[in-house]
């Protein structure tokens, strides 16, 4: 394709048609040639994913298991309160458990390090602020919108 683009450029009596319709047969040749050779690489298990998108969905797997291991451990500790385990199966599982989650922490916060750019600190997002109201009579802070102190249920003065 690339000889005949060369041949329709040198020649004396060529339409401008010729050399753009040949052009973009070359331009479509090789656009197919790209989707093919990914094809290719895809079936044979090695298409490379952007490192951005791998560390999302690694992190999303990291964290599911991290919360299964953490069920688990609560429900351990609910089965040896019922005892229905003895305590040293309980304290081999619990800590064995116990360094699952935290291996498992510690890859998470690698992970999002990884991705962090260089020199920002991840920071969890800020709650918004909201107006609170002290109650006269405990002391105890309220939501702006309250209209009863939610520890000791007296009227709260606006």
């Amino acid at each position: 394709m690339a000889a005949a683009t060369v041949a329709v450029w040198r020649a004396v009596d060529t339409h401008p048609a010729a050399l753009l319709l040949l052009s973009g047969a070359v331009i479509s040749a090789a656009l197919v040639a790209i989707g093919v050779h990914y094809t290719v690489l895809a079936f044979m298990g090695e298409v490379r994913v952007e490192s951005g998108a791998v560390d999302v969905r690694t992190r999303a797997i990291l964290e599911q298991e991290k919360a299964a291991v953490l069920r688990s451990i609560k429900e351990l500790e609910f089965d040896r309160a019922m005892g229905k385990i003895s305590q040293a199966d309980f304290d081999a599982l619990n800590a064995r458990l116990r360094a699952r989650a935290m291996s498992l922490i510690e890859q998470i916060d690698r992970a999002t390090a990884d991705s962090a750019p260089d020199g920002a600190a991840v920071v969890p997002p800020a709650r918004p602020a909201t107006d609170r109201m002290r109650c006269g009579a405990c002391g105890a802070e309220n939501e702006a919108d309250a209209r009863f102190c939610k520890a000791c249920g007296t009227k709260v003065e606006r």
